[in-house]
C-alpha cells in the first residue's frame, strides 16, 4: 500500500489532466465512492452535503445527485459560489434535478442521518476563516454521523496538522491513495474509519509504503521441516531491574512467540526466580556474566533495565560482541543522556517521549513531524529507527515507511517490550534491519487487532496479545 501527501496527489491529478484525463469523469468516480460509503453507513441515507467552493465541493454535488438517483435523500448546503468549471456544471445538473440547495446551516438536523463534509480537500492549508470555523463547529455539534470527502475539512492532507477548527469524521473517503495527513499528526483520530476508493488514475511508486495483512505470508517464510532450536534464532535479552521484571518477561515472551528457538534473559540475580516462573521457556543468567554471555545472534536490550552505571557497562560490553541489536526503553534513555558506540547493525525503537530525548526536542515537535523525526534519529545515531506511535514510522536514512496496521488495544504498558522481543527474532530471519522493523511492526499490529477481537480493546493484556501473534 502506498501513502502519499496531498501535494503529491495534486501533482498526479495535474499530470493526468495534461495527458487527457477528464476531470468530470474522475469526479464522477470519486462521487460513486462517496455514495457507496454512505450506503454502508445507512441503508437509505438522508444526507446533507456541506459543499465548499472548489472541487471538493464539486465532488459533493456529484455525490448528492448520484445518491438521489440510488434511492437516498440529498440536500446541499453551499458555502458560496462555485469557483471551478466542474463545480458549476455539477451544480447546474443538480438544480435541474430539483435537489434542494440551502445557503445556511439548518436550525434542525433531525431530518438527516449523515452530514457529508465536502468543504476542503487536499489543497487546504492554514486555518479556516471565521465562516468556515463556524460551519465546522456546527457540523461537529450536529449529533449526526459525519463522512468527510478526501480529508476532514480543516486538516492539512500532508501533515495532519489542524491550525484551527477541524471536522471530526466517523468515516473519511479518500481517492487513489491514502494521504499521509490521515495518519500522521496528533489528530488522526478525527479521520474515523478510512476508506480508499480507486478513481482510475495510473498508480505510481511515489510515496511511502505500508505493509498490510495480505503481505504477511510473503514476508514470513515457512519454517523448514528439519529446523531445530539452534536454527531458529538465539536472542539474548538484557532487561529488567527491581520492580521491572515484567518488562523483561514481555520482551522474552515476544521473542519466543515470534519464533526464536533459544532465549536467554540476562538480568539482576534477584529477578531470576521471578522470570523463570514468568517465562519458563527462557534461560536466565545473572547480569554480572554479561562479559561472557552464552552464544547469541541478536541482543534485545533496555526493557526495564534502569540507567545506572552497571546497566550501562553491561550494555556497552554486550554491544561490542553482538552481531545485531534492538535497543529500547532505558537503552535509549542512556543513549540520549550520554551517547555510546553501537558497532553492530541495530534498530532503535523509541516512543515519542524517548524520541524527544534522543533529539533534544519536545514531544510535540516529534508528534508534528514523525517522519522527519525518525529520519533525524537515524542520521544522528547511524541506526534504523522504528518510531512507535498509533502509526509507526520506520526509517534508515535512505528509506522511510509507515506501519498503519494496529489497534488502540496496544496502548498499554508492555506492548513496547513485546515489540522489542518480536523485532529481535525478525532481525534473525531478515538480514535487512529496515525490513525486519517493518515486519515486526506489522506482526504486532495484527496481533493487537486479533487480541482486541478476543478480549476487547480496553481489556487486552500483553501476554494475551502475544497469544495472537502470527
Amino acid at each position: 500500500m502506498i501513502i502519499i501527501t496531498g501535494t503529491e496527489m495534486r501533482a498526479l491529478e495535474t499530470s493526468a489532466f495534461q495527458q487527457g484525463a477528464d476531470a468530470l469523469l474522475l469526479m464522477e468516480r470519486a462521487a460513486e465512492g462517496v455514495v457507496r460509503s454512505l450506503f454502508q453507513m445507512e441503508d437509505k441515507p438522508r444526507v446533507l452535503f456541506v459543499c465548499g467552493k472548489g472541487n471538493n465541493g464539486a465532488d459533493g454535488l456529484a455525490a448528492a445527485r448520484i445518491l438521489a438517483r440510488e434511492g437516498g435523500q440529498a440536500a446541499v448546503l453551499l458555502m458560496g459560489e462555485m469557483k471551478t468549471p466542474q463545480g458549476q456544471t455539477n451544480l447546474q445538473f443538480l438544480q435541474y434535478l430539483g435537489i434542494p440547495v440551502l445557503h445556511a446551516f439548518p436550525d434542525r438536523t433531525d431530518e438527516y442521518d449523515i452530514i457529508a463534509d465536502c468543504l476542503w480537500g487536499t489543497g487546504f492549508h492554514g486555518k479556516p476563516d471565521a465562516a468556515g470555523e463556524d460551519l465546522i463547529e456546527r457540523i461537529n455539534q450536529s449529533g449526526l454521523k459525519v463522512l468527510s470527502v478526501d480529508v476532514p475539512s480543516g486538516m492539512n492532507a500532508d501533515t495532519g496538522e489542524c491550525a484551527g477548527a477541524c471536522v471530526h469524521a466517523d468515516v473519511t473517503v479518500t481517492f487513489h491513495a491514502l494521504k499521509t495527513g490521515l495518519y500522521l499528526g496528533p489528530h488522526s483520530g478525527w479521520c474515523g474509519r478510512r476508506i480508499l476508493w480507486d478513481i482510475g488514475l495510473k498508480h505510481t511508486e511515489q510515496g511511502l509504503e505500508s505493509y498490510t495483512e495480505e503481505d504477511l505470508p510473503r514476508l514470513l517464510k515457512p519454517r523448514p521441516t528439519d529446523a531445530h532450536k539452534g536454527d531458529c534464532g538465539r536472542v539474548l535479552v538484557r532487561a529488567g531491574s527491581e520492580g521491572m521484571a515484567g518488562a523483561a518477561a514481555m520482551c522474552a515472551l515476544g521473542a519466543l512467540r515470534a519464533g526464536s528457538g533459544l532465549v536467554t534473559i540476562c538480568t539482576d540475580r534477584a529477578l531470576i526466580p521471578i522470570l523463570q516462573t514468568l517465562v519458563p521457556n527462557a534461560m536466565c543468567v545473572p547480569a554480572d556474566q554479561a562479559i561472557s554471555p552464552p552464544p547469541f545472534d541478536v541482543l534485545a536490550a533496555g526493557c526495564g533495565l534502569g540507567t545506572n552505571e552497571q546497566s550501562r557497562g553491561s550494555l556497552t560490553a554486550l554491544l561490542r560482541v553482538s552481531p545485531r541489536a534492538v535497543l529500547d526503553a532505558d537503552a535509549l534513555n542512556m543513549l540520549a543522556a550520554e551517547p555510546y558506540p553501537i558497532p553492530c547493525p541495530a534498530v532503535l525503537t523509541p516512543h515519542v517521549g524517548e524520541a524527544a530525548r534522543l533529539l533534544g526536542a519536545s514531544p510535540s515537535d516529534i508528534t508534528m513531524d514523525l517522519c522527519g523525526s525518525a529520519r533525524a534519529i537515524s542520521r544522528k545515531y547511524g541506526c534504523t529507527v522504528l518510531l512507535k506511535s498509533a502509526v509507526s514510522v520506520i526509517a534508515d536514512g535512505d528509506r522511510t515507511a509507515l506501519n498503519i496496521v494496529g489497534s488502540p488495544s496496544l496502548s498499554k504498558g508492555g506492548s513496547g517490550d513485546a515489540l522489542c522481543g518480536i523485532l529481535a527474532h525478525c532481525l534473525h530471519i531478515c538480514a535487512d534491519p529496515f525490513e525486519a522493523a517493518r515486519l515486526a511492526a506489522l506482526r504486532l499490529g495484527l496481533a493487537g487487532i486479533e487480541g482486541a477481537k478476543r478480549h476487547g480493546v480496553r481489556s487486552l493484556l500483553t501476554g494475551e496479545m502475544l497469544d495472537c501473534l502470527a
